[in-house]
């Protein structure tokens, strides 16, 4: 379904940031309602306008989410409503421009399963309109596959965009009519559109396997990437000319944009371990980094050009020494008082005297800053949880602690607010992915939920967890039902021997690869938990394997990610029904509660609805919740408060705290 203008454009409502008021003094009598940490933060994607004087951001206004910019003195300037639309990201492409990326879950044009798709918003901040980008054009779908970059040529702004054109599309001439039903190619072109006037151009031709493209700075192509996934092979291209070949069967090597000049662009190679290699168009190379987990790559506004990196929290690396002095002079009122909190870098000017940090952990239930480097100030902008007192934030910290094979694990620690820290009852929370995600300190909407009412909270990082280097990363293969199963479950030892938990009174909850975890807890293992919570979990592994193949087909990136996950492809691993908990729904020595939303495109519906159906067959106590227009990601507000209240009054049922 497409409209002329996806969002109407309203005079802005509420008072200036600046005016956000500090967090109360006083340490409340109880704790605030699940639906304060269930609601979506009150702001999120926040992004400085390139000159420095405008921000916008994703905010709660009287109740009603908005598209909200403002000025940096502190008035706002308008307000774009959101309704019920998922918005993904928002980026400034000049200082006049905002690009916004909406998704919507669908069905047509692959399969009759649930797909996300993806539009995208142009707003003119001088003349106050918003168009979607390709809707006046005939020629093409509204969804595409991506922004790849956007670039300023000539002072006209413009966004390079994946997309097929409708003549690569089956029957029809528009989008969502009843023939169009699949594409009859399956790549992208490169599509270049003039934001100003609408005119769409032919930027690179697209051919099968092409899957990434790096724009330069006068617009022109600087490489290509091509994906081989009958021979594994990913290779780099500067016109017909290849620049890098890699083989890995995991197929972990990407692009990340321009490099340091405009003839060279960044690689990250995961493949054995993490590097990100900086090469020319020549085809010579420079490791920029290697074995550290990167977190991000910082890009300068005005050109695209790669200026700085970031591994971790607070570990930031600009390549100009005046530049970093300004990051590290932003950050170090911050990290004096941090605690245990969690700080990053969102957004910044070029020159960095304006800096956006992110804050939240100990005593911060989420909070966005504005430092001016120039003023030397550092204004609160909002905070992501108003409604959860600092006071009501509970203790954050890592705890290291290993595996039963000798294995160095992690994980974050939650504990009530005001806590002593002895002999509590828990809640493990592992979480999804698996391979390549991380937990980290900092506020967790759903840890604090459950520590409010009473709980530690623990999220162990299995192996096979981002954030710790490519060995920890890649020990996860092949042990999605073993190793990396069990080492949630020593985590919970772990607790229970230093005293902060105690051992029998547990309960697990997931979402994703947690929610199999919570069910395998209960199934596949045995006698650890009181009640598991499965959010959008696996629970029958070869057909969540087959859904796959059906969905992307054979080679394809997605499935060799999977069964190399799982385990089909590793030497000695077990068949994928022996680590299936459909598998012993039988012998389920616990209450589970499964939640699923009906547009997963992820994990599909049918994976809780089996085993739903297995565990009632054989008399087992289990609930089902289908939470109506929800995908993967627990993306609106009303489904997620009403997940959250869901598994909280479950855990409190099973495992109550006093």
């Amino acid at each position: 379904m497409r409209s002329a203008v996806v969002f109407g454009i309203l005079a802005v409502l509420g008072s200036p940031w600046s005016a956000s008021a500090e967090s109360p003094s006083a340490k409340p009598p109880s704790p605030p309602p699940i639906e304060a940490y269930g609601k979506l933060p009150a702001i999120t994607d926040v992004s400085l306008s390139p000159a420095g004087d405008k921000m916008v951001s994703i905010s709660e206004v009287g109740g009603e989410r908005y598209i909200l910019l403002r000025a940096v003195t502190g008035a706002n300037l308008f307000a774009i409503p959101i309704q019920d639309r998922k918005v993904r990201n928002i980026s400034w492409v000049d200082n006049s421009h905002i690009l916004v990326d909406v998704s919507q879950t669908d069905h047509w044009y692959f399969d009759t399963n649930n797909s996300e798709f993806w539009s995208t918003v142009a707003i003119d901040i001088d003349k106050k309109t918003s168009k979607v980008l390709f809707d006046k054009n005939s020629k093409f779908p509204i969804y595409h596959f991506g922004v790849v970059a956007t670039r300023v040529i000539n002072g006209k702004p413009y966004a390079f965009v994946s997309n097929v054109p409708l003549e690569g599309v089956s029957g029809g001439s528009r989008l969502h009519s009843a023939t169009n039903s699949y594409y009859t190619r399956d790549y992208p072109d490169l599509w270049k559109l003039d934001l100003t006037n609408d005119d769409v151009t032919l930027a690179a031709g697209g051919s099968q396997g092409v899957d990434d493209w790096v724009v330069a700075p006068d617009g022109t192509i600087a490489a290509f990437a091509n994906l081989d996934t009958r021979q594994a092979v990913w290779r780099l291209f500067h016109g017909q000319q290849m620049i890098m070949s890699q083989t890995s069967t995991r197929l972990q090597t990407e692009l990340q944009g321009l490099g340091r000049t405009p003839n060279s662009v960044l690689v990250y190679d995961q493949a054995g371990q993490d590097k990100l290699i900086e090469i020319r168009t020549d085809g010579k190379t420079t490791v920029l980094s290697n074995s550290e987990p990167l977190t991000g790559v910082f890009h300068s506004h005005a050109t695209g050009l790669l200026i700085g990196l970031e591994f971790g929290d607070q570990q930031v690396s600009f390549f100009d020494p005046l530049l970093q002095a300004r990051a590290t002079a932003a950050l170090r009122p911050f990290l004096k008082s941090s605690g245990d909190r969690r700080i990053t870098i969102v957004s910044f000017t070029d020159d960095l005297n304006e800096v956006v940090l992110h804050t939240g952990g100990d005593g911060d239930s989420g909070t966005y800053y504005l430092v001016n480097l120039t003023t030397h100030r550092a204004d609160i902008i909002d905070n992501d949880y108003p409604d959860v007192p600092d006071q009501q934030v509970g203790a954050v910290r890592e705890v290291a602690y290993k595996a039963s094979d000798g294995f160095d694990l992690d994980g974050v620690l939650t504990l009530p607010p005001g806590s002593s820290g002895k002999n509590l009852p828990v809640v493990i929370l592992p979480h999804g992915g698996p391979i390549g995600i991380v937990d980290r300190p900092g506020f967790d909407w759903l840890a604090q939920a459950f520590a409010s009412r009473g709980y530690a909270v623990f999220q162990p990082n299995y192996r096979g967890s981002g954030g710790h280097g490519a060995a920890y990363r890649d020990a996860g293969f092949g042990e999605f039902g073993r190793k990396m199963l069990s080492d949630i479950s020593d985590g919970l030892d772990a607790l229970a021997r230093s005293g902060v938990v105690d051992r029998h009174r547990a309960c697990i909850v997931g979402f994703s690869y947690g929610g199999y975890a919570a069910m395998a807890g209960v199934t596949v293992q045995q006698g650890l938990y009181r009640c598991a919570v499965a959010g959008s979990g696996l629970s029958d592994l070869p057909t969540m394997l087959d859904w796959v193949e059906r969905r992307y087909g054979a080679p394809s990136a997605s499935l060799t990610f999977w069964r190399e996950a799982m385990g089909p492809t590793v030497p000695g691993a077990p068949p994928l029904k022996s680590i299936s908990p459909i598998a012993y729904a039988a012998r389920a020595d616990a209450p589970i509660l499964l939640i699923h939303g009906q547009d997963d495109s992820v994990v599909p519906l049918e994976q809780s609805q089996i085993m739903y159906s297995a565990l009632k067959s054989v008399g087992k106590p289990v609930e089902f919740i289908q939470t109506k227009s929800e995908d993967h990601w627990l993306s609106r507000e009303d489904t997620r408060v009403a997940t959250l209240k869901a598994a909280v009054a479950f855990v409190e049922k099973y495992d109550p705290v006093n």
